[in-house]
């Protein structure tokens, strides 16, 4: 999400890496081509129906949507779900698919913390809210009896929490064996709501496959998830896929070599020249960006199959690229302007030329 240090050009290794030769592969599977749905699409002003139209002109198949859970239960068994229904509604109509992420702690649970990247005291209670989730937005959600217009389109795909190994978004540090019992509350809560659904365990940041590493020894065998994710900021994209190629090899040797991994946050900032903190070699132009990602998709798509990759989704879809100190506000495919209109950056034609060119194989 919004972070101002990255640790992205984390080591020498992973600066300097030689890319690695592509080979073709076969076409993407069902929900490849992703997007975070964030950001200026959760003002109840904006069109996110216009949107969702032209993500799924553009090659959008995917969303990943916060599902903050001390905003939609605030209290006990209180839920709010406007903000969230606006968002599946939107998605379902134009039949993308939602992962939905699940993070985020309410007072209530979380020992009476105004910080809610508190976790909750009781993993069970974070259960409780996948089962709620679950009962809304799965496959027999009450969402969609209270719309019967649209068509019913299940959230099906869960993350669990978000980058627990950095203390911003998980407080409890060392993150491992307290992200490791949400984990173990969290898989049998998902499975027994839906048995066909997806559980992801929560994307990694900066050192990823190292903190990866670490939570699957802590773990044990008994640590379940269908699908692992990762953040592989970089400043090159070759690099960026050598930090996938580190994740795969940590699953690999702890005996998850046919779990498949999802990048559930891919991106460069174009604010280079905007008088932003620059992050060395990461803030690039809007050309740049553009060209970050042609190669990044590129050389992902040539390594799909060997790094068992099944969804990447690009952070983020609109940003306002205006005024902001924070490289992740310039981030977006498209920039949202002041007078509430949408421009499209060169990185949104890019991201479609690649969708449309890996659909046609």
């Amino acid at each position: 999400m919004l972070r101002l240090c990255l640790c992205l050009l984390v080591a020498g290794a992973i600066l300097f890496a030689p890319a690695i030769a592509p080979a073709a592969e076969s076409a993407v599977p069902k929900g490849f081509f992703g997007v975070m749905v964030n950001g200026p699409l959760d003002d109840p002003a904006v069109d996110l129906d216009a949107q969702a139209a032209q993500m799924k002109a553009s090659g959008v198949q995917s969303w990943r949507v916060e599902l903050s859970w001390d905003l939609v239960e605030p209290a006990p068994g209180q839920f709010a779900w406007a903000a969230t229904d606006r968002k599946v509604l939107a998605a379902a109509r134009q039949g993308i698919d939602v992962l939905g992420l699940a993070l985020r702690a309410p007072a209530w649970a979380n020992g009476g913390s105004t910080n809610p990247f508190t976790p909750p005291k009781r993993p069970s209670d974070f259960a409780a809210y996948l089962r709620a989730l679950i009962a809304r937005y799965g496959p027999r959600g009450s969402l969609w009896t209270e719309h019967p217009e649209v068509p019913r389109h299940a959230v099906r795909a869960w993350e669990i929490w978000n980058e627990p190994n950095l203390k911003d978004y998980f407080t409890a540090q060392p993150f491992a064996k307290p992200y490791a019992a949400l984990l173990r509350a969290a898989y049998p809560a998902v499975h027994g709501a839906d048995p066909g659904a997806t559980v992801l365990m929560a994307s990694m940041a900066n050192y990823s496959w190292r903190d990866l590493a670490k939570l699957l020894s802590v773990g044990g065998p008994r640590l379940r998830f269908d699908a692992a994710g990762a953040h592989p900021f970089s400043g090159r994209p070759s690099n960026a896929v050598k930090i996938v190629r580190l994740n795969r090899e940590a699953l690999d040797r702890r005996g998850y070599a046919k779990v498949p991994l999802w990048l559930t946050e891919l991106t460069w900032s174009s604010a280079k020249g905007k008088k932003v903190p620059l992050t060395q070699n990461w803030e690039t132009t809007e050309a740049g960006q553009a060209s970050r990602l042609r190669e990044v998709y590129r050389l992902l798509l040539a390594q799909r199959r060997s790094l068992k990759l099944a969804r990447v989704f690009w952070y983020t879809w609109a940003t306002l690229d205006n005024g902001s100190p924070n490289s992740f506000d310039y981030s977006g495919l498209l920039q949202y302007r002041p007078d509430g209109t949408f421009r499209a950056k060169p990185a949104l034609g890019a991201f479609r030329a690649v969708a449309r060119a890996a659909e046609a194989r």
